[in-house]
């Protein structure tokens, strides 16, 4: 959805606000660390289910792996928004998920 359609290389407000001046504002700076912790949260609870259904790769440490996968959310967005080949982005993100989960 970031990559193409409609909203292709919008990028993401919060992404681009992580990447601005405005985060030098304490409060700018607190949302945008509430937000983060979010984004975190809700990869931690995806992988946490996915480690239930067994689906996670053998040694994949879900922190790091939440880590990583919001790392990408936010370089995704911002890439995008710079026009990066739409591909390429989702190609990034299928070996993100591939390394991750248990092939099927």
């Amino acid at each position: 959805m970031r990559c193409t359609g409609e909203y292709g290389q919008w990028g993401c407000m919060v992404s681009n606000a992580h990447a601005g001046t405005e985060n030098d504002d304490p409060q700018v700076g607190a949302l945008l660390d509430r937000q983060h912790q979010r984004l975190h949260d809700a990869l931690h609870s995806a992988l946490r289910s996915a480690h239930r259904q067994q689906q996670l790769a053998e040694g994949v440490v879900s922190g790091s792996a939440v880590d990583i996968l919001a790392l990408l959310a936010h370089g995704v967005n911002l890439r995008s928004r710079a026009g990066a080949d739409a591909q390429q982005l989702q190609a990034t993100v299928a070996a993100a998920v591939t390394a991750v989960t248990r092939g099927r």
